[in-house]
């Protein structure tokens, strides 16, 4: 009895570790083959087949056609675009548009631009919610340079003392609240914040239209 168990454990043993073994197109014994097998749209892919990898299917997918099975687990098209596409091209002159239908900021990047945005005004009201997100906003992308309080002295701006010498990469940052910056407009702030100018670099790549308004209505009250 005892060696019959044996010879059963080593059996299945065996079995167990055979199936484990993979090589060339022999992928072993799959637990779970959904895991390892993605049934998402690949928008560069395009199998019609509906019949395409129904030896491994184990979800229960809906019949494209009234009456019909199901389609198997490697059938990744579209049945309601043209030719069962999964990726259609965009229409000739498509612009991108933001959660707010804005179209994307055109005013050069020039004087005349930036003469042109300081008549701009900010799409944002002036509620606390906005105040609040532009404070975290400027927390995280201007702090470093311009200082808490918008007056020039970030650690980036100030630099740091070396040997009683003061050293910094960026010296010059300006201060808001002096008299040359006090009165710009948000519409100024925002077109600085999307080209930069002059030490400052553009931010317009890493900060979206919506979130550079709202540092502007910000960087305002530290002007007060």
């Amino acid at each position: 009895m005892r060696l019959l168990k044996s010879l059963t454990i080593g059996f299945s043993a065996a079995v167990i570790l055979a199936g484990c073994s993979a090589e060339g197109n022999d992928q072993g014994t799959e637990y779970a083959p959904n895991m390892y097998h993605s049934v998402a749209y690949e928008p560069y892919s395009q199998i019609t087949d509906e019949d395409a990898g129904r030896w491994l299917t184990s979800i229960e997918y809906p019949a494209t056609v009234e009456g019909g099975e199901g389609h198997a687990e490697y059938y990744n098209s579209n049945r309601f675009n043209p030719n069962r596409m999964n990726m259609r091209e965009l229409p000739a002159n498509t612009v991108r548009r933001n959660a707010q239908g804005w179209l994307p900021y055109r005013i050069p990047n020039d004087s005349t631009g930036l003469r042109l945005a300081n008549r701009l005004k900010n799409p944002l009201d002036s509620s606390a919610q906005v105040l609040a997100a532009g404070k975290v906003l400027y927390e995280t992308y201007c702090d470093h340079c311009h200082g808490a309080k918008g007056e020039g002295d970030g650690k980036v701006g100030a630099g740091i003392t070396v040997d009683g010498v003061q050293k910094s990469a960026y010296a010059g940052v300006p201060n808001y609240k002096s008299d040359a910056l006090r009165n710009i407009s948000e519409g100024h702030i925002f077109h600085v914040i999307t080209y930069g100018k002059n030490l400052m670099w553009p931010h317009g790549s890493q900060i979206s239209p919506e979130d550079r308004w709202r540092i502007a209505k910000y960087v305002k009250t530290l002007q007060k």
